[in-house]
């Protein structure tokens, strides 16, 4: 009895380190665990997570750990232990991938110019409405010009979105010769033959456009140990900020345009241009320096010297006070001097309170808010692909 039990024991600690099979006596080589099945799944431990933080037990939850999660408290679905919290796995639509419509006629390729005989990497993009959230995958490629195109795996948006192709390759030709891709269910398997169109890039030279803007009242900002109410938009790429701010104490009325270089110093060329009650005002620059980073600028109470460079935050960024006598409606463009920059900015900017006599302070700004004011900004930046 003592040999079988010790013929058993050596025979399983054997099997311990081997492949392990179920309904299969040969499991593929590549896999620890190997489940075979016509007609049934596997059934992971359902648990309800009450947070996405949740440890499972006394031990720490392992990376990797799989469960799923019966949707209580968070949404149902298989969720994964990435090391510091729960990842729900894409829930996707198993539905097969479908648009209303794809416009050829709006592609842009990024970079927008290619060189014959220098090697390109980049990428087309294709609008496409109606998308229905399928997921699909690439098609054939196809090389036109010396350039070759694939189509990247993703998923469909619902609505509007676009389709991104990589491309790569030695160029034959250089801009502005056009390159002309023919784009057919070959190409993207999931279109039509009505779908097919034909996407000409490589002839001019495009821009991206992102626009983000603000809406809301005044509020109390500390930074650098001075209080000021006031209402801010960063621009889309991070490098710019622009406010509106009136110093606390001081009446709405005097409320500035000031702009702030997130990213070191800049000197940035610019044009401007106000309405107000009686009448506008234009103006323009050469080089306003922006001598610090994350320093706002254009806060004084005289004019822009046109004249000559402007240095420190001593300078008017334009006509000073935003907010005379009644709204004023202002628009900015800029671009930096640096010849490499291909981006331009546009600020189109109003201010509104009851009166511009009105100061502000804890009182009419209750809780550092300036309920009876409020300041409007939308910025749109203009990048060349």
């Amino acid at each position: 009895m003592k040999i079988k039990f010790q013929f058993f024991a050596l025979f399983l600690s054997c099997n311990i380190f081997a492949q392990v099979g179920i309904n299969t006596s040969n499991p593929d080589p590549s896999s620890i665990l190997d489940i075979v099945s016509t007609n049934k799944g596997i059934l992971a431990p359902r648990i309800n997570l009450t947070s996405t933080t949740l440890q499972l037990g006394s031990a720490v939850n392992a990376v990797g750990l799989l469960i799923y999660n019966n949707g209580v408290t968070l949404p149902a679905g298989y969720y994964f232990w990435n090391g510091s919290e729960w990842r729900n796995i894409d829930n996707s639509t198993a539905v097969a991938p479908g648009v209303t419509s794809v416009n050829c006629s709006a592609a842009t390729l990024s970079p927008s110019n290619y060189t014959a005989g220098v090697p390109y990497n980049g990428y087309l993009k294709i609008p496409y409405t109606g998308g229905n959230g399928g997921k699909y995958q690439p098609g054939s490629s196809i090389t036109v010009n010396g350039l070759t195109f694939i189509l990247r795996a993703d998923k469909l948006e619902y609505g509007d979105g676009e389709l991104v192709f990589s491309v790569s390759g030695n160029p034959t030709v250089s801009s502005s010769a056009t390159t002309s891709v023919n784009i057919t269910n070959s190409l993207v398997p999931f279109i039509t033959s009505a779908q097919n169109c034909t996407a000409t890039v490589g002839g001019d030279d495009k821009a991206d456009i992102k626009e983000i803007a603000v809406m809301g009242s005044l509020k109390l900002n500390t930074d650098g140990g001075y209080a000021n109410y006031q209402q801010y938009l960063t621009t889309p790429d991070g490098e710019f900020s622009i406010r509106v701010r009136t110093p606390q104490g001081s009446t709405f009325g005097a409320a500035d345009i000031e702009i702030r270089s997130n990213n070191g110093p800049k000197t940035i060329m610019w044009n401007y241009h106000t309405e107000w009650q009686n009448g506008d005002y234009n103006g323009a620059g050469n080089a306003f320096i922006l001598s610090a980073g994350n320093t706002w600028y254009g806060n004084s109470g005289s004019y822009y010297d046109a004249a000559g460079p402007s240095t420190g935050p001593t300078s008017a960024w334009g006509d000073p006070d935003v907010y005379y006598l009644a709204p004023e409606h202002r628009r900015y463009t800029w671009t930096t001097t640096n010849n490499v920059d291909k981006t331009m900015y546009e600020a189109v900017i109003m201010m509104g309170a009851p009166s511009y006599s009105i100061n502000a302070n804890v009182t009419t700004c209750p809780a550092g808010t300036c309920i009876s004011a409020k300041a409007y900004i939308i910025i749109k930046q203009v990048k060349a692909l």
